[in-house]
């Protein structure tokens, strides 16, 4: 019996019918937003975020008490509705226990490679040195907005977040010995492309460059002569294997330029700002800069554009630096950011757990259904190596049939059909008390519900398959005989 209106009002069914519609619209919402933003962003913004975990919270206090209300529970019905709601309370601790203290990662092996014990967990870290030797590393997380979670760390200000990001490598002027290079930009309004693209004579692999069916090249001659007789070199060769542009230098900084393409044969000078339409479709080519002292100087860009964002394959974040400085940095690769005071070292990384042991890919077998190329299993052969417990543990995984090792199970996640040497296993773990919990609770629910439906039917049963006792007859001896 509950004792002040309050306790009351928190097991009533007018408190549990809006609880309950709530959390069915909230998880209803969850599973929509899932399918669009993936199912990290929808475990950090709902499932483990404090308000939803409130939310369970005054579920499990409104079952307690429902139960409670009802003690002494005797007859079939209260005991039922008492193990259910019992049940249904195990079931959410048990539940916010795998959400908050679990764990769970995948773990690329290969045959050709040692033993790993890093798998790669769900998050981001991002690690800071400042130039006094000051460290922080910090968990970072990606709002689907592209903004991010703390914005900044150790000074450093994290400005956003794109999904592709593609390295470049541009030349800046003022090195220490001469370099001629020229930058040039590539525009095509049918293809929806504007790139960019360097010619330098230093390093060699910036003289040419391939351009699809096109070839960009600089060349290098003493005097203007030498360059017009270069040109007229080009235009008497009608037979060319490819499309090409090619920029003439002369030593006293002269630029002169010859094209060709199934439109024919240009040349001329050679100016900043001048557009050139060699003829290869619509593509429009302008020489936007030239440097005399180049050095060559790596960039992370955000990728715009279709036909571009299907070449970059990196994730990169935006920092700015208490000097002002922006700069892009790439997923998965250190960078050094100069600052007045020394460099500035920043990591942007995936978030990776050292397991307490060491699994090796020993071989990995694809068996196909028979006549057919078809694959019908796929299997791991791992070793698990314990160097705390020195041990080896030769072990077989394969689809739907996982192995476990102190606490946590291995199972077979992803394979490469292009590459038999490689294989990627997913590996988990939760504490046990959390497992026994929740399949604890799922057993007093179906239990409770049992008992609350059918334990006085099975009760009768009981009762009406007991024999009855007779009245034992007296001897006739006994009987007592009546006198008129």
């Amino acid at each position: 019996m509950m004792t002040t209106p309050l306790l009351r009002f928190f097991g009533s069914i007018q408190f549990a019918v809006p609880l309950l519609a709530t959390i069915v619209a909230v998880l209803v919402g969850a599973t929509i937003y899932e399918s669009q933003v993936g199912s990290s962003v929808v475990q950090h913004l709902i499932y483990k975020s404090p308000w939803f975990g409130m939310l369970m919270f005054l579920l499990a206090v409104n079952l307690s008490i429902s139960a409670l209300s009802r003690y002494p529970w005797r007859g079939a019905r209260k005991m039922g509705f008492a193990l259910t709601h019992l049940g249904l309370v195990l079931v959410i601790i048990g539940s916010a226990g795998v959400i908050h203290l679990s764990l769970e990662g995948m773990l690329p092996l290969r045959t050709d490679r040692p033993a790993n014990n890093r798998i790669r967990v769900e998050g981001d870290l991002i690690e800071v040195i400042a130039p006094s030797g000051a460290t922080q590393q910090t968990d970072i997380f990606i709002h689907p907005d592209g903004s991010i979670s703390p914005s900044s760390v150790l000074g450093l200000s994290l400005l956003g977040y794109n999904e592709n990001t593609m390295q470049t490598w541009e030349f800046v002027d003022g090195g220490e010995s001469p370099n001629l290079a020229l930058k040039l930009q590539l525009t095509s309004d049918r293809m929806g492309q504007n790139l960019q693209q360097w010619l330098a004579f230093a390093p060699l692999s910036y003289r040419n460059v391939s351009l699809g069916p096109a070839r960009l090249e600089l060349i290098s001659v003493e005097t203007e002569e030498d360059a017009r007789a270069e040109i007229a070199q080009l235009s008497e060769n009608e037979i060319a294997e490819t499309d090409y542009f090619e920029a003439i230098a002369t030593n006293s900084g002269k630029l002169y330029y010859a094209t060709r393409s199934s439109q024919g044969f240009q040349s001329g000078t050679l100016e900043p700002g001048q557009v050139i339409t060699p003829g290869w479709a619509d593509l429009q080519l302008t020489l936007e800069e030239t440097m005399t002292r180049a050095q060559l100087d790596r960039k992370v860009i955000p990728v715009e554009g279709k036909r571009d964002r299907a070449m970059a394959t990196t994730p990169g974040i935006l920092v700015e630096t208490e000097n002002g400085d922006r700069q892009w940095l790439p997923w998965g690769e250190p960078t050094a950011i100069s600052q007045p005071d020394g460099d500035l070292l920043v990591a942007f990384t995936p978030k990776f757990f050292p397991l307490p042991f060491q699994v090796a890919l020993e071989d990995f077998i694809v068996d196909r259904n028979e006549g057919s190329e078809s694959v019908a299993m796929w299997t791991s052969k791992i070793q698990i190596q314990d160097p705390h417990q020195q041990t080896i543990s030769d072990r077989t995984v394969w689809m739907n049939h996982p192995t476990w090792y102190g606490g946590w199970k291995l199972a077979q996640a992803s394979w490469n059909p292009g590459d038999l040497r490689q294989s990627t296993l997913q590996v988990k773990r939760e504490p046990l008390w959390i497992t026994l919990l929740t399949w604890s609770g799922s057993l007093l629910v179906v239990a409770g519900i049992g008992i609350m439906f059918y334990g006085r039917a099975i009760a009768k049963f009981l009762n009406r398959s007991q024999p009855t006792a007779t009245p034992q007859q007296l001897p006739v001896s006994d009987r007592s005989v009546a006198t008129p």
